[in-house]
């Protein structure tokens, strides 16, 4: 899949693969039944694991390139190095194998982490209809959704303007990402893995978008509407189910935000994200800092720590609304 985000907007097609990838150079998140117990030795001492450990993993995760798979054999080596940067030697070696419960524990978090960003980017649309009147009744909430899925709108600051549109720059996009800064708040500097070093934040703006576009396919297909609380596990809106074929039966197994239904559509996104400029990324991350819900005390900022220097948080864009739309299949998206 082909896809070209550039601050002039280029006509085109977007071309689809269907190229899979062998589990042996990949592995997908497993799924088990670890708890924190099954933790090495004093991981949870003094509440390191919540506050550093899990914070420097997700910006390992979050600035790689992996996406919706992480190999094996490099989760595992980012976890010995992540280990003895919040515990120190103190602790004693890792002890992440991959068969254990420990390692598991850690793939459920990873795999909440990104589940994450598909609830977020749903409640900050539901949010945002809840707000405008304009978009009280479910056929203008299609028709709003309609009209910003045309030609990517959402994920630009100002889709109209021709020669620099602001790719990522969308108030939503940015809404969606700062979540994601809120969650890496705590981390620690660990030397030994490039990730570290690196600004692009790849796989986490990647599923920042693909997460949005989800949200606007939802409304637009009236499998997203407002409910009640009472029935709805005290949120004010559910996605419907859908008829799995493969079961004969309803779930939600076709709306998940999940690798099997948006692998596709990340890889795209990415090879997008690839080719912003480093002051791209820094323009994101200064601007998504205004929307981080814990903003995060005695710790450098992601855009310090990216550039190396500080940064004063820039001023709302007036212009940013919130734009939200579909990255079409027969389309390439520009910026």
């Amino acid at each position: 899949m082909s896809v070209n985000i550039l601050d002039s907007k280029i006509a085109g097609k977007l071309v689809k693969t269907e190229d899979t990838v062998s589990n042996n150079s990949r592995t997908k998140i497993k799924k088990g039944k670890a708890k924190n117990s099954d933790l090495p030795s004093g991981a949870l001492e003094q509440g390191q694991w919540r506050t550093s450990f899990l914070p420097s993993l997700m910006y390992w995760v979050g600035n790689s390139d992996y996406g919706w798979f992480v190999p094996e054999n490099e989760l595992e080596s980012a976890l010995e190095h992540i280990f003895n940067a919040v515990y120190g030697s103190r602790q004693g070696p890792s002890d992440f194998c991959p068969d254990g419960l420990g390692f598991h524990l850690v793939c459920q978090r990873i795999q909440e982490w990104r589940a994450g960003f598909g609830s977020t980017a749903v409640s900050i649309l539901m949010a945002y209809f809840a707000s405008t009147p304009e978009c009280k009744t479910q056929e203008a909430r299609e028709e709003y959704a309609e009209d910003q899925l045309q030609d990517c709108r959402f994920v630009y600051e100002d889709p109209d303007n021709e020669e620099q549109p602001g790719a990522f720059l969308s108030e939503y996009i940015l809404r969606i990402f700062a979540s994601h800064l809120s969650a890496i708040s705590g981390r620690v500097r660990v030397d030994e893995l490039v990730e570290f070093g690196k600004p692009g934040y790849l796989t986490a703006l990647t599923l920042a978008a693909a997460a949005a576009e989800r949200a606007l396919i939802l409304v637009q297909s009236r499998l997203l509407i407002d409910s009640d609380p009472s029935n709805s596990g005290g949120k004010n809106h559910k996605i419907l189910q859908t008829l799995n074929e493969a079961t004969n039966k309803m779930s939600h197994t076709g709306t998940a935000f999940s690798s099997g239904n948006w692998e596709t559509d990340t890889l795209a996104y990415m090879d997008s994200i690839k080719d912003l400029p480093n002051s791209r990324i820094q323009d994101i991350l200064t601007r998504a800092e205004e929307y981080m819900k814990h903003p995060r005390h005695n710790h450098r900022s992601a855009a310090e720590d990216s550039s190396g220097s500080s940064h004063s948080i820039a001023p709302a864009n007036k212009r940013a609304h919130l734009r939200i739309c579909k990255f079409l299949s027969s389309f390439l998206f520009t910026c």
